[in-house]
């Protein structure tokens, strides 16, 4: 690390020495080069990395505390890492950048390119909060282009038949179960368990659906109690058809692995 900083301020071992001091040539064009397309390469991948969802990555029970709150900047994108320490200093400067884009959105002449796309984020979290909030009270139809869920943030995407995301919301289909993915209990189960998995993303992909509340809104687990349905007919009861799924309506779930089947 030492070396790596001494070369950057243009030192160099065996360098000719003046009055008793080191001072090293300045680096050279093909490093200084190097050094442009890693900046720019990281910048590239900030976006994927804000995507990750690091929590899933760190054991249960540990827990990582930041000493500071930081920020880094580069073209492609902003990552921000909320203060530990440092939490008093970087509410102040949230509420400042947020009075910043405000006034640069009714000033003509002020706002820079950055306020500018960060307006454009909050405008848009908004009106996904708002569409979310709508489609969760069955008010209208909505539709998604759902995943299969994987280490990054979850937005819209499957966890299994019966659990879903969307719109950074996780909802339990209320009227039916299916086989267990996280994790099987056996290999039937893993196989029926993955084969509704996928029937349940063609059929959300498939078009708008609604989202009909129950007369209880979550589960013990947070998640939001909802019957798919479009066109008035239940999605969950088209996995049941295809035996993949069976009707649930509260109490005990019976088991999918059976005697004498892995």
């Amino acid at each position: 690390m030492f070396d790596f900083m001494r070369l950057l301020s243009g030192d160099r071992a065996g360098a000719p020495r003046r009055g008793g001091s080191a001072r090293r040539p300045a680096p050279s064009v093909l490093l200084q080069l190097r050094l442009v397309f890693y900046g720019v390469l990281l910048g590239l991948m900030m976006p994927v990395i804000r995507q990750i969802d690091w929590s899933a990555l760190v054991p249960p029970g540990l827990k990582v505390e930041w000493p500071t709150g930081f920020g880094i900047a580069w073209p492609a994108g902003h990552l921000r890492v909320p203060g530990g320490w440092g939490g008093a200093t970087d509410a102040p400067s949230a509420e400042a950048s947020s009075a910043t884009a405000t006034a640069a959105g009714a000033t003509p002449g002020a706002p820079t390119t950055g306020t500018l796309a960060t307006a454009a984020s909050v405008a848009s979290a908004a009106s996904t909060a708002a569409a979310a909030a709508s489609a969760l009270s069955g008010g209208k139809a909505v539709s998604a282009r759902f995943t299969i869920c994987g280490h990054a943030k979850r937005i819209d995407c499957m966890v299994d038949g019966d659990t879903f995301w969307m719109a950074g919301t996780k909802i339990r289909i209320a009227d039916i179960d299916t086989p267990e993915t996280h994790p099987p209990r056996c290999a039937r189960e893993r196989r029926l368990g993955e084969a509704a998995t996928v029937k349940m993303q063609a059929l959300l992909n498939a078009g708008p659906f609604k989202l009909v509340p129950i007369k209880r809104d979550v589960d013990r687990y947070g998640r939001k109690l909802r019957l798919v349905e479009r066109d008035g007919k239940s999605l969950g009861a088209e996995l049941v058809r295809h035996g993949l799924a069976r009707q649930y309506g509260g109490g005990k779930r019976s088991p999918w692995c059976g005697w004498g089947r892995a």
